[in-house]
């Protein structure tokens, strides 16, 4: 029996697609929640998009978790998202995944905000 750790929701409006994690993730609602996420780029049909990830609540991930993101976030780079606004609420957190997921730091047009206004602001300023 495989139980999910970590809430999440992975909605599109537009070209923004919007990723919220909560709490702390193991590889099962890693999986889960990546799988949705390429449900929802497929659906753009390689149309140009943004993705505004919101890790304000976020704990952390287990060693198994991070590199099922890393993979995702390698084939994830390789399609049309032309920006991602990344919200944390500590700098721990962010240094945590960037040195577990070095695959999210390949895309360029990238910017970690700690407030989420400004976030999406500067997202709509990028599509």
């Amino acid at each position: 029996m495989t139980i999910e750790h970590g809430s999440y929701s992975v909605t599109l409006d537009g070209k923004v697609l919007s990723v919220t994690l909560s709490g702390m993730f193991n590889e099962f609602a890693t999986t889960t929640v990546c799988q949705k996420i390429k449900n929802q780029v497929d659906s753009l049909n390689k149309e140009n998009f943004g993705i505004l990830l919101n890790c304000a609540t976020y704990e952390g991930s287990t060693r198994e978790a991070h590199k099922i993101s890393n993979l995702f976030l390698l084939w994830l780079n390789k399609q049309t998202c032309s920006a991602r606004a990344i919200i944390y609420s500590q700098k721990l957190y962010f240094d945590i995944v960037k040195n577990e997921q070095p695959a999210l730091f390949e895309l360029l047009n990238r910017k970690e905000f700690y407030d989420l206004t400004e976030a999406k602001a500067w997202l709509a300023s990028q599509l």
